[in-house]
């Protein structure tokens, strides 16, 4: 048997799992050999591991066999360095232990001779030792007990940083034992060596427990009145295989490969007559509300990056090239990547390019009385933007976070930036009248609403201004908009009504719109001002 030593060369990373590739090579001569690629992670698929060779020497594959190898210890060059480090401390923490228990000892024993005190006054009296000799006896002893009592000291303080380090140490040698444990697989390669020479075997699997997900940075400049957009599309990589990735040609990938594919089979649909069943009394029942309209308004965010004054020219950024050849996206990172097996986010830059922005105002003042930046932006990139986590800067401050959809190229993407200040806005109840009288027996109520929007900015601000008027969920209740002050460019099925304003710097503007709830008198309404 002839050990293969290989190292990983490649990754292409799926969302949800990571096609891993292999090479070694062997000068090899004529004759049959067995080959052993060892130490392959528990993560693998067995059934997904196949072979590729090619070098000087002529040779022919004759097959390939997976097997579960069991060590007795790590089989982990970190792990085994782990602990061996564990190993030491724990060493020197017994010695310590000792080191301790000896020096409490010699105390007790240093305790006991000071407390002679009957001793020494018989040898005084017999003047068989002068009083000087006493002291001198008496400074020994409290020197001799500053000294261990210094040791002792001394020892716990270490004792307590070795504890603290073997704790640190225990739980680096635990995760990494979590993702390394002490057996994996071994693929045992039976080759026919014709004529010899080098042989270069590539060995590729699937392995769980890494993925990728996209990740995208936006950053809203404003200069002169021009408004720019720069996109960073990231990707976050995480793996947790058992195999440090070190310096490997990194590819990113958006399809879902799937080792089985089973047609889906339809279940009968059947159709019976109408069987009416008794209905159960309750205890109570609430119907379920009608949601109120709701805009939503997400603000986004960018890391922010630091510009140093003292650099004269901008790094320049690698960006990935795209392959867009069949249905799945391939990004392949330039140079090579490092990614170890701890589970962490890992970034890499996929690609970074402009979009126009298209900003106007949007605000809706029964929800919240402010405006929203809003942008609007068609994909002009070559690239899918995959759903995922948007950041944005506006200029030098953060703004947020917020969610992308899946976004094809020339796709649209509408984004909302946050609040801006400096266009207000307000609205009141200004009529609220009920008839009195009863015409066939219905009652007519009437609300009238005004809302005021000022522009502070010095430039012009489109505005778009959403509102709303009920909606009857009864036959006999009527609804109707009987004036509006101006007309709104769009009154919708469910009564949301929509204004699309111009406003001019410094410009106020008000808008009123009136409406009436017709309603037989017995009927009482619910959801009214």
């Amino acid at each position: 048997m002839t050990q293969l030593a290989t190292n990983i060369t490649s990754a292409t990373v799926y969302p949800d799992r990571a096609l891993l590739t292999r090479r070694g090579t062997l000068s090899m001569q004529a004759g049959a050999h067995s080959l052993e690629i060892s130490e392959l992670p528990l993560s693998l698929n067995p059934d997904s591991l196949r072979l590729s060779a090619h070098g000087t020497a002529r040779a022919s594959i004759l097959g390939v066999q997976v097997n579960r190898t069991y060590y007795v210890e790590t089989p982990s060059d970190n792990a085994r360095q782990l602990e061996d480090q564990i190993a030491k401390l724990q060493d020197q923490i017994k010695r310590m232990e000792a080191r301790a228990e000896l020096i409490k000892q010699n105390r007790l024993h240093l305790d006991k001779l000071a407390g002679q005190a009957n001793l020494y006054a018989t040898a005084l009296a017999a003047r068989e030792m002068t009083i000087e000799e006493q002291f001198a006896i008496f400074d020994g002893l409290r020197l001799q007990a500053e000294k261990l009592d210094d040791e002792t000291l001394e020892i716990h303080t270490n004792k307590r940083g070795n504890e603290q380090r073997l704790q640190k140490l225990a739980g680096e040698l635990e995760q990494l034992r979590s993702s390394r444990p002490r057996e994996r697989y071994t693929a045992i390669v039976e080759v026919e060596i014709l004529e010899p020479g080098d042989l270069t075997i590539d060995t590729s699997y699937v392995v769980s427990g890494a993925g990728w997900k996209p990740l995208y940075d936006f950053r809203l400049s404003e200069k002169d009145g021009v408004s720019s957009l720069e996109a960073g599309y990231l990707a976050q990589i995480t793996q947790n295989t058992g195999e440090n990735w070190e310096k490997v040609a990194l590819t990113l990938s958006t399809a879902r490969p799937a080792l089985a594919h089973v047609l889906p089979e339809l279940d009968p649909w059947y159709i019976r007559p109408f069987e009416q069943v008794m209905p159960v009394a309750r205890l109570s029942a609430s119907p379920v509300p009608a949601l109120p309209m709701e805009m939503q308004t997400r603000s986004m965010g960018r890391t922010k990056t630091v510009r140093e004054e003292l650099v004269e020219e901008e790094a320049q950024e690698q960006v990935a090239e795209i392959d867009t050849a069949g249905t799945a996206i391939r990004y392949a990172i330039p140079g090579v990547t490092t990614i170890p097996p701890d589970g962490n986010p890992h970034k890499v830059t996929v690609a970074r390019f402009p979009l126009t922005p298209r900003l106007d105002f949007v605000s809706a003042p029964k929800l919240a009385q402010a405006v929203y930046r809003r942008a609007k932006l068609n994909n002009d990139s070559p690239y899918t933007l995959l759903a995922g986590t948007v950041n944005i800067f506006v200029s030098d401050e953060y703004i947020g976070a917020t969610q992308l959809e899946l976004t094809a190229a020339q796709g649209e993407i509408e984004l909302y930036l946050g609040n801006e200040d400096r266009l207000k806005v307000e609205r009141e109840l200004k009529r609220r009248d009920i008839d009195k009288r009863f015409i066939g027996g219905k009652r007519h109520l009437v609300y009238g609403y005004e809302i005021i929007v000022e522009n502070l900015l010095p430039t012009q601000a489109s505005l778009t201004l959403h509102d709303q008027i009920p909606v009857p969920r009864h036959e006999e209740i009527k609804v109707k908009l009987e004036s509006a002050d101006p007309r709104p460019a769009e009154q919708s099925e469910l009564n949301l009504l929509k204004w699309d304003l111009l406003l001019e710097p410094k410009e106020k503007r008000t808008v009123r719109f009136d409406f009436s709830v017709e309603f037989p008198q017995s009927m009482e309404i619910l959801g009214l001002p």
